[in-house]
């Protein structure tokens, strides 16, 4: 038990200083898991069989509904990004904030999405200055801009592009909807602006692609973030007092969720109320909030940013190897049965994965070192320049 414990703490996400909040990695659980699932089944559909009966086509699209992860992630980042502002930190360096993500979240980034251009380049008949185009738009959060379609390298950074959308303006939105002093007031003016949003998205087409896979597209996410942060912070007495009531609502919301996600006027507007009821669940549940601040939960969804950027390369080899053994069982027997093996595979090497590659650059002394090594080889760049031009 010492050494399991040893081993689950030896995980748990580093929040350099900052206190630790079970039930945020709790919801990057929830939101990982049905993506992780639908794009294992997207393989399996691919490479073994497709479903031919109601049964499995409707068990297929049951699990496709898995893509709203994606959307509670946006969500989660509004409230993530909000919460210092909702703190009302009177000091703020956007220098230090642009730091952070560079020193944090870059680097395992940039390694994966080197390794997965090089395995594509090797793999699919493709020309090295065409790769190394889409490579560069991929880094640099603008493929979805540039091609108007998600990166071929690794298609799940289109949100990854939308997120850092987001992030560069984050600070600005938040410190702006904090300054206003009378809650209630705030409080309805994002909502409005949100509702008024959703209608004007869907007025010039946002909600479909390639603008859908930008913030024009999910910002209203984002938005419900905001919100919740502000209850999270100002309303402690609310969240901490939690209710059987509040885990049946937050059960409705994931279902609802999943069957208003299209691009329809109406069921967006519903499709925000149930975001707001899923998160509002995670603080006033009684039964969701023991399950999503789980040791193992928590610390599974800590590694999501390494099972995000990993899972759909791994799950394309595991079932590419799966289809050479053919299929002789049912749709869902099947299906099932590579989900057991392919799951499992997929957590265990993200494991490994996030020790080595994601959380060695948690570390405060390894951001130090990493921040000092980008400053020495601006200022060298700088004194090269101001050579050249004297």
């Amino acid at each position: 038990m010492k050494l399991l414990n040893k081993q689950l703490q030896s995980l748990t996400r580093n929040t350099g200083g900052k206190r630790y909040i079970p039930f945020v990695d709790g919801i990057r659980f929830m939101a990982i898991i049905p993506v992780v699932l639908l794009h294992a089944t997207e393989r399996f559909e691919r490479y073994v069989v497709t479903p031919s009966s109601n049964f499995e086509t409707e068990l297929s699209y049951v699990i496709s509904r898995g893509a709203i992860g994606v959307m509670i992630f946006f969500t989660l980042s509004g409230f993530i990004l909000s919460l210092p502002f909702a703190k009302q930190y009177s000091r703020f360096s956007y220098k230090k904030y642009l730091s952070k993500r560079l020193t944090r979240l870059e680097p395992p980034y940039i390694l994966w999405m080197t390794i997965f251009g090089l395995i594509f380049f090797f793999k699919q008949n493709i020309g090295l200055s065409e790769l190394l185009n889409h490579y560069a738009a991929s880094i640099f959060y603008v493929h979805n801009i540039s091609y108007g379609e998600f990166s071929i390298i690794n298609p799940v950074a289109w949100s990854l592009e939308v997120e850092i959308q987001y992030y560069l303006f984050a600070p600005f939105l938040a410190m702006c909807y904090f300054r206003q002093n009378k809650v209630a007031l705030r409080r309805t003016l994002l909502l409005a602006f949100t509702l008024v949003f959703i209608v004007v998205q869907h007025q010039f087409g946002w909600q479909y692609l390639p603008t859908k896979a930008s913030i024009l597209g999910q910002l209203q996410h984002f938005m419900v973030g905001l919100l919740m942060a502000d209850f999270y912070v100002n309303e402690p007495k609310w969240h901490k007092e939690k209710n059987r009531l509040w885990d049946l609502i937050g059960f409705a919301a994931v279902l609802t969720l999943m069957f208003t996600w299209t691009e329809e006027l109406g069921k967006s507007v519903i499709f925000m109320v149930a975001m707001l009821a899923l998160f509002a669940s995670a603080l006033k549940g009684k039964l969701i909030h023991q399950i999503l601040t789980y040791r193992w939960i928590a610390v599974i969804g800590g590694m999501c940013y390494t099972i995000y950027l990993t899972h759909l390369p791994l799950l394309e080899l595991l079932y590419s190897l799966i289809a050479r053994f053919g299929y002789s069982s049912p749709y869902w027997v099947q299906l099932t049965i590579s989900l057991i093996i392919a799951i499992p595979i997929v957590l265990i090497s993200s494991m490994i994965f996030y020790k080595y590659t994601e959380q060695p650059f948690m570390s405060k002394d390894v951001a130090t070192k990493i921040k000092q090594q980008l400053t020495d080889k601006w200022m060298l760049l700088k004194g090269r320049l101001i050579t050249k031009l004297d």
